[in-house]
């Protein structure tokens, strides 16, 4: 990732095989997804450079309801809720490069398949407590 000075602003750019692509999210809002555990330029190479497609699909995380069906799941303590509710979320995480949420939610996939449940029910607290501090950072951007 470089960084640039532009009329006092610093606009940062990712280098890919294609050329150097704009990201035109705050450069302190990279530098915190990157320390929540967001792989931004993998994530940035998934969506083939193109960063307003990526910044788009970031923001429409905020508002996806994966979350407050796991979160439910578990309170109801239904097994196959939670295990298709975090499946989902892994996937999207994937996607999304927030390598903290999908290894956090892949474990708790694995524990479900293997019928322990209650070790997947452990893990929640950790998936919320990562789960917010991404939001809270993109709702902040």
């Amino acid at each position: 990732m470089l960084y640039f000075f532009r009329k006092f602003h610093l606009t940062a750019v990712s280098v890919t095989r294609t050329g150097m692509r704009r990201i035109s999210m705050d450069l302190n809002t990279i530098l915190e997804l990157q320390r929540a555990g967001v792989d931004t330029e993998g994530a940035l190479r998934r969506f083939s450079g193109n960063s307003a497609l990526y910044e788009r699909f970031l923001k429409k995380f905020l508002e996806d309801g994966t979350f407050s069906k796991i979160t439910k799941a578990f309170e109801e303590e239904s097994r196959e809720d939670a295990l298709m509710a975090t499946h989902t979320l892994k996937g999207v995480t994937a996607n999304l490069g927030m390598d903290k949420l999908f290894n956090i939610s892949s474990s708790m996939v694995d524990c479900i398949r293997a019928d322990r449940f209650e070790d997947a029910a452990g893990a929640y607290p950790q998936l919320k407590e990562a789960y917010e501090e991404i939001c809270g950072i993109l709702a902040n951007d």
